[in-house]
């Protein structure tokens, strides 16, 4: 017969986020917090605007406006999470045949190639969130700087949290592991 959670072994092996036994505070940098702080007020935005629109017909017009936004805001400050844990979608075929030595040339040129393109979208996200600060919003007597500047902030992120990582990577002489980037 077989035991109840027979399998946890494999479950800890292969380092599942709802494994909770290895749950840490620590483990989570700043932008994982704001991203969640801004997922739970986007859902609680569209729960009203859902709620408004079909409970009471007479849906609250600016909520959908808002949670738009704050998706776009969602979107850029995980991302630099998913930088800083080096979590972002790759294909790593070609990286996995080469010998060492040449697998090194192939991460200075991928490190250098991601550095730029995040310090290059910092400068665009600067530039755009300089012109869009004085735009005004549809709904709210406001401008749409509040959107396009926390933008910036995760291009910023990102480009900081890049720097980090291949500053390990090349001060360990290898790919660190996910625990040695989380900081």
């Amino acid at each position: 017969m077989n035991k109840p959670f027979e399998g946890v072994a494999e479950l800890e092996e292969a380092g599942y986020a709802d494994d909770l036994r290895k749950f840490r505070l620590r483990d989570y940098g700043p932008e994982d917090w704001v991203g969640l702080v801004l997922l739970w007020t986007t859902a609680g935005l569209v729960f009203t605007q859902f709620f408004s629109r079909y409970a009471l017909n007479d849906s609250v017009a600016w909520t959908e406006e808002v949670a738009r936004y704050l998706l776009m805001v969602l979107t850029f400050i995980g991302s630099a999470g998913a930088v800083r844990r080096g979590t972002h979608i790759r294909v790593e075929v070609l990286e996995q045949s080469l010998p060492m030595p040449a697998r090194r040339v192939l991460w200075a040129i991928l490190d250098a190639g991601r550095l730029a393109f995040w310090v290059f979208c910092t400068v665009v996200g600067y530039d755009l969130a300089d012109r869009m600060g004085v735009m005004p919003m549809d709904s709210f007597q406001s401008t749409l700087g509040w959107v396009y500047w926390p933008i910036f902030v995760g291009f910023l992120a990102m480009s900081i949290r890049e720097a980090l990582w291949i500053w390990r990577r090349w001060r360990h002489g290898d790919a660190p592991n996910t625990q040695d980037v989380i900081a």
